[in-house]
């Protein structure tokens, strides 16, 4: 009776041990699968038991395959499991037990030899021979005899496989120079047996924690799909276009394009600079002769501060800049079609921008237009943006002809340094009455780990074209405390700003051809950057020469 109560008391527990087994269905067999079979650990093993239907299932499968993935942070494409399945398929192509459909049929990839294939991948070499069970172990050691299982009560048909493995075919997490395995295959039976089960054990044990990448994932990585991924693609590809700036009309792109290609010409200055966080930017200013603005033709700030201050209200449509930067490929890397906010200097009128742009090599074309869309003012530039230096260096040095005080100003104001709006010449050809300012940014100084301080040394000479070098004398430079960068700064910049002449140049220097030169030294680090740039003095023109006085008219006779 004990025996009929216990039956009794088993059969509803045999009958709640199989509920989530006969819920699955996409996954019902799939620990059963090669992957699951060679690859799950002990583990994984015991938490498959666990899963109760095919939504748990699936995520189970995603986990286990975002474990093996050896780049799931960058891509969706597993190479490991691309592998997998290109060696589980030869396997099944290779060494199947029997024909699908039969009862005991045994896909190859489930073999022993499909299982070394796929843990170690394709051999040196392989051979296989038929033989029956009376002569499968002529030739053959008492080792490599072991294991093998032949139809029984007699002969038997028998394949013999041999692999072959040498050091350059074995991956480095085998820890082996040469391997050698005979596999026997029953056919009538549809049995098989390796030589070494317990070398082919320790393959597999190597090979499950070798492959298990991401042992502490704990959720399946999200991809997306193609027509997802393809879609954000075309999102991200019209976003970049978006931000190059608006589409230029047929009309200004011409007349842009045709200064394309051409020597550098008009009072353009473009000054390249990168970023702590390793964003690089364009500074573009376009100089604009008081003849160019009949008022009230265009929107004029009578400074810089104002023009940054109401930008909107001095903005309108009679006069418009436009702007484009091209890069070596052809394509557009910045655009500008817009209402003209001309600021002012000295008599005179710019418009500026700071334009984000990558690393490398592009023309820069810009122009102001009237209302009938004609070219008051045009000009072209080459320019080299370089990226984020890794150790000590320098900017290219900015020359300014005017700088004004301008507070408040935003990270990406153009040419504002030092809480300094700074005007430049594009082509550096000063007027007599101008300034000389310059501008130049330092990258990556040393700081003193005693006293967390920088110790930066200046000097700066201007050399005459036919002449003796002319050392500008500067206040003693002391320590400085470590200037605060942006959040996500990765490198520390210092800019390094100041006046050399404040008006009147031509009254220390004669007209002729300079060049300024800048040499910083990190006393921290020991070393020094050096950077120069090549400037002119224009002269005066000449006064018009008086008319000879007329001639008294003859006196009639």
């Amino acid at each position: 009776m004990r025996k009929l109560r216990l039956l009794a008391t088993l059969v509803p527990l045999v009958a709640l041990a199989f509920p989530a087994a006969a819920q699955l269905e996409k996954f019902k067999d799939w620990d059963k699968s090669p992957e699951f079979t060679y690859y799950a650990t002990e583990d994984e093993q015991a938490a498959w038991k666990a899963v109760k239907s095919d939504e748990e299932a699936q995520k189970f499968y995603n986990l286990f395959w975002g474990k093996r993935h050896p780049d799931y942070q960058k891509t969706a494409q597993n190479v490991f499991r691309a592998r997998f399945d290109a060696l589980a398929a030869k396997a099944d192509e290779l060494f199947p037990l029997g024909k699908p459909g039969e009862k005991r049929f045994r896909r190859g990839a489930l073999t022993e030899r499909g299982k070394v294939l796929i843990l170690l991948g394709p051999p040196h070499a392989m051979g296989s021979k038929v033989t029956t069970s009376a002569t499968a172990g002529a030739g053959l050691g008492a080792e490599e005899g072991e294991g093998r299982v032949l139809a029984a009560g007699g002969a038997g048909t028998a394949v013999l496989t041999r692999f072959q493995y040498e050091k350059e075919q074995l991956p480095e997490w085998s820890g082996l120079k040469t391997l050698l395995l005979n596999f026997t295959t029953d056919q009538t039976t549809l049995s098989e047996s390796v030589d070494k089960p317990a070398d082919v054990k320790k393959i597999q044990k190597k090979a499950i924690a070798a492959a298990l990448v991401n042992p502490k994932m704990t959720e399946p990585p999200v991809y997306k799909t193609r027509e997802e991924h393809e879609a954000e693609q075309r999102a991200a590809a019209a976003a970049a276009e978006a931000a190059k700036g608006p589409v230029l009309s047929a009309p200004v792109r011409e007349k842009l394009e045709a200064l394309i290609g051409k020597e550098p010409q008009g009072d353009l200055g473009v000054f390249p600079l990168a970023f702590g966080d390793k964003a690089t930017r364009l500074m573009v200013q376009l100089g604009v002769p008081a003849a160019a603005v009949a008022a009230p033709a265009a929107a004029v700030a009578a400074d810089p501060a104002a023009a940054a201050a109401a930008p909107a209200q001095a903005a309108t449509p009679a006069m418009k800049v436009a702007l484009l930067v091209r890069g070596k490929d052809g394509k557009d890397a910045a655009r500008r079609e817009e209402a003209a906010v001309l600021q002012k200097s000295k008599g005179d009128f710019f418009v500026d921008y700071s334009l984000p742009v990558e690393p490398g090599d592009y023309e820069v074309a810009m122009a102001l237009l009237d209302e009938t869309g004609a070219e008051k003012v045009s000009a072209h530039r080459t320019v080299n943006v370089p990226a984020l230096p890794s150790e000590l260096g320098v900017s290219q040095l900015l020359l300014a002809y005017n700088d004004v005080p301008f507070e408040g100003a935003k990270g990406d104001e153009p040419l504002v340094f030092s809480a300094r709006k700074f005007v430049v010449r594009g082509d550096n050809r000063f007027q007599k009455t101008d300034g000389l300012a310059y501008v130049a940014r330092l990258y990556n100084p040393a700081v003193d780990p005693a006293t967390r301080k920088l110790n930066l040394q200046r000097s700066i000479s201007i050399k005459p074209k036919n002449g003796s070098t002319i050392d500008v004398p500067q206040p003693p430079d002391e320590p400085m405390a470590v200037p605060e960068q942006a959040g996500m700064s990765t490198a520390l910049v210092l800019d390094l700003a100041g006046a050399i002449v404040d008006v009147n140049i031509g009254e220390y220097f004669r007209p002729g051809e300079y060049t300024l030169i800048l040499k910083l030294t990190d006393v921290v680090a020991g070393k020094s950057v050096e950077v120069k740039t090549p400037f002119t003095l224009v002269a005066p023109p000449a006064p018009a020469a008086k008319a000879p006085a007329a001639k008294a008219p003859a006196t009639k006779k």
